[in-house]
């Protein structure tokens, strides 16, 4: 592994992919909860309706979570990244001075 900040920014794709698995479970959820049939039963409307919205709030929730950290992540790295650009200039200039170049 040549370069460790690097991990930071795979760890942040990642991150955007499993909220997108995260929103095809939660729809899968929710959808698993309808039945055609029962749909014109007043008394199981009820409950599909309650089976929905808890497979959207699971893709949601999961979009927003691996949204969030992707953004979080993506500007610590970008901060590790600048830092280390900046550290290493210093150390060269300090290196320079010293020699006299």
């Amino acid at each position: 592994m040549g370069n460790p900040i690097v991990v930071v920014r795979q760890t942040a794709d990642s991150l955007v992919f499993l909220g997108l698995v995260g929103t095809v479970i939660g729809f899968i959820v929710a959808l698993s909860g309808i039945d055609p049939q029962a749909s014109a039963q007043v008394d199981q409307v009820a409950s599909m309706v309650s089976t929905l919205v808890a497979g959207m709030s699971i893709a949601l929730y999961t979009t927003l979570f691996g949204s969030v950290l992707h953004v979080w992540l993506m500007v610590n790295h970008r901060l590790l990244a600048t830092g280390t650009s900046n550290l290493f200039n210093a150390i060269v200039e300090l290196g320079e001075q010293r020699v006299g170049v």
